[in-house]
């Protein structure tokens, strides 16, 4: 995951559910280029939390499908 070799973080493989589990520190001021990274990974990745980042993600989806119509 080289778009988030800038940040620190803790990796670790779910094998009960066979998947990689990544927690990632950031700075707040650094929040809006982390929602860009993670939306790049499209429906590869699913965010567990914190809930206001789910929340931004939803938001931004919602309005690019707005677009689209």
């Amino acid at each position: 995951m080289l778009q988030f070799a800038s940040y620190d973080k803790q990796t670790v493989y779910d094998e009960e559910k066979g998947c990689h589990v990544c927690e990632i520190f950031y700075d707040i001021m650094e929040e809006t280029e982390l929602l860009i990274r993670i939306l790049s990974f499209g429906p590869v990745v699913e965010v567990l939390g914190p809930e206001r980042i789910q929340k931004q993600i939803r938001q931004r989806i919602a309005r690019q499908m707005i677009h689209m119509e």
